[in-house]
């Protein structure tokens, strides 16, 4: 029984072309409650049979056109009437012969008329009763069947929705094991940590040891940032965030805490948080701040040196001019020669501070580290001594590096002392060179981009350095050495050299396991159209040129014109270059000789461009104890003369200059 069948009710249909017969059949059947549907003769019979269900058909025998016989035969052809009870009413065909046509026919039954109007109504009521029944049963089974669908629907996605978790959970089981950090919860009335998700063996730095016992968390926790953590803990049910480090055998590594507190239930507090490695963000915060604080240094460096290169002019100058006078007397001219010897190594500490700010000029050229290594190898034995072995491991095919080879052999030759001194009682000295492609973590522990590099690295057995002595080591004058055995300015000038360089510098130390400094230097690319060393003239006759002297430190300047009068020239000074350019005719002197950095509207580079404006070929020799702030120098008829200097060295720079002109 379809859906609308079971939902339809009882109907019964009389059959009959007599309308009296009609009629008295409704009266009678009346009383059952069923709604009564007539019909006069076949052909509608068989109409209102497509239209409705019907839980009984009361059917005439004879009708013109078509008998109740052959309505019968139709109304069972049809799928949806077949199994109509169908009830014959004859008032003629009494004969047996007639009824079992009927029956044969598909009538359940074949009543004589007139009928009896208790009987038909008890036998049509039967059937109604029959159809009521099986329509509630085929409404039960339908609501059944749909019960039975949505369960199995229901199963369907309680299934798929289980299969999708089971692979949610896998997805982020993967990508906790992943990520760096491990999520926990503390139970109520617990204190210990129970990890339930992450790779907190990862966190601790054992992801290959088979035998890694997570233990308390807290024993892990260094003994100076635990009583935080403790305190973080206890002022919960507020969330907190805090950073710790954790010991991980003999290294350290940071981690950041997340935690926050559930509801509290009758046995206190549910606690659940995440804690991640961040060991290599504060790596680089410590590099950037330990940059920063170079930078600053160096800053301060360059502006020392400034003033401190005025002065050691002044000294060298006077005491240069001074042991050229030919009336002194031995004893008197080695006081001299020990004063001047002193400054000279002043101005060489003021170089060193340059050096480190990456203020200094370099004369670059094409170096082969090999050749260059080989060269200094007889030199290894004599600084090291027969207590140390040293050896070298420098390929043949390495790129030829576009650096100072003075600067370059005072590096190897300090961190060969260096090491040497951390080795008292003898040891052992590596010094190896590879071509390598730095890794991004490489790159950003030496402030370098990842990319090729020559890293020349120079490794001792020493007593080697702690964390904090590595974090101050590259500061000028820092040293751990006695008093009287070092500057503190090797190692911070060596950085400073490779930084200007375009290279870099890294330390790896431990105590008690020595120290290995690597240096970075860039392979050349294409070294064409670089300075070049200037040519070396002969000593020129000065006698007669006109210099102007531009320099507003007055002790230096009086000095320089000093050095320049006993060279034989005519000089003219001013101490800003606001008052040369005012007053200066740049027609009446041979030579311009000013310093880089003036106070004032102009400095030096811009007075050269106003008075070659009046004399384009104009030659100038500038002098400079730190020009970070002075504009870039002409190249053409100029040079520089850096501070301090004496007699012999302003002669050779100015005949260069001259000769080149």
């Amino acid at each position: 029984m379809s859906g609308a069948a079971a939902d339809a009710p009882a109907r019964i249909l009389v059959v009959d072309d007599d309308e009296a017969n009609l009629v008295a059949a409704q009266a009678v059947l009346a009383d059952l409650g069923h709604p009564v549907v007539t019909a006069s003769s076949g052909a509608e019979a068989l109409r209102a049979v497509l239209r409705h269900e019907f839980a009984v058909i009361l059917l005439d025998v004879r009708m013109p056109g078509m008998d109740g016989y052959e309505t019968a035969e139709l109304i069972r052809q049809r799928e949806r009437s077949r199994h109509v009870p169908i009830i014959f009413l004859s008032g003629v065909d009494k004969e047996t012969s007639h009824q079992f046509r009927g029956y044969a026919a598909g009538a359940v039954d074949y009543v004589l008329k007139p009928a009896e109007p208790l009987i038909l109504r008890s036998k049509v009521q039967v059937f109604a009763q029959l159809y009521e029944q099986r329509r509630q049963i085929a409404l039960k089974a339908e609501a059944e069947r749909q019960l039975m669908a949505e369960n199995l629907a229901v199963r369907a996605r309680e299934a798929e929705v289980a299969r999708e978790l089971e692979r949610t959970l896998m997805t982020q089981a993967l990508v906790l094991d992943a990520l760096p950090l491990a999520l926990f919860v503390i139970e109520p009335g617990e204190e210990a940590r129970r990890f339930v998700g992450g790779n907190v063996q990862v966190l601790c730095g054992a992801a290959d040891d088979p035998d890694f016992v997570i233990g308390d968390w807290m024993d892990r926790v260094h003994l100076d940032d635990r009583p935080r953590l403790a305190a973080a803990l206890a002022a919960l049910p507020q969330g907190y965030e805090i950073e710790y480090r954790i010991q991980c055998g003999r290294d350290e590594r940071w981690m950041m805490e997340r935690a926050s507190a559930g509801d509290e239930g009758e046995d206190g507090l549910m606690i659940s948080g995440v804690v991640t490695d961040i060991t290599s963000r504060k790596r680089l915060e410590e590099q950037l701040t330990h940059a920063q604080k170079l930078e600053a240094i160096g800053q301060l460096s360059g502006g020392v040196a400034h003033d401190f290169n005025n002065m050691l002019g002044v000294i060298i100058g006077s005491l240069d001019r001074v042991q050229a006078t030919a009336e002194l007397d031995d004893r008197s001219r080695g006081r001299l020669a020990l004063a001047l010897q002193a400054a000279q190594s002043c101005a060489d500490l003021t170089k060193r501070l340059l050096g480190f700010a990456r203020r200094q000029k370099l004369q670059p050229r094409e170096l082969d580290v090999t050749s260059e290594m080989d060269r200094l190898r007889g030199l290894f034995e004599r600084v090291l001594g027969e207590t140390v072995t040293a050896t070298l491991d420098i390929p043949a095919d390495l790129p030829p590096v576009w650096i100072d080879a003075s600067q370059f052999e005072g590096a190897i030759v300090n961190l060969v002392v260096n090491a040497r001194d951390a080795m008292p009682d003898g040891g052992s000295l590596a010094v190896t060179a590879r071509l390598v492609e730095l890794d991004t973590d490489e790159a950003a522990m030496a402030g370098l981009p990842a990319q090729p590099f020559l890293r020349l690295s120079v490794s001792d057995s020493g007593t080697g350095m702690d964390a904090e002595t590595q974090t101050r080591a590259l500061e000028p004058f820092f040293t751990t050495k006695g008093p009287d055995k070092g500057t503190g300015l090797g190692l911070s000038s060596i950085y400073g050299f490779l930084r200007q360089s375009g290279g870099g510098l890294r330390i790896e130390s431990a105590p008690g396991e020595g120290t290995t400094v690597h240096l970075y230097l860039p392979p050349m690319q294409n070294p064409a159209g670089l300075a070049q060393d200037a040519p070396h003239a002969a000593a020129v006759d000065l006698t007669g040129l006109r210099v102007a002297v531009v320099e507003d430190n007055d002790a230096l300047r009086d000095v320089t014109c000093g050095m320049l009068s006993e060279l034989g020239c005519a000089v003219t000074s001013f101490d800003s270059a606001d008052a040369a350019a005012e007053a200066l005719d740049p027609a009446s002197i041979d030579l311009l000789v000013t310093d880089c950095v003036m106070p004032g509207q102009l400095n030096g580079p811009r007075l050269c461009e106003l008075l070659r404006e009046r004399r384009n070929d104009l030659p100038v020799l500038f002098i400079s104890g730190f020009r970070a702030d002075a504009d870039e120098l002409p190249t053409r008829a100029a040079t520089l003369l850096a501070k301090p200097f004496d007699t012999a060295q302003v002669h050779t720079a100015i005949g260069n200059l001259l000769k080149l002109g």
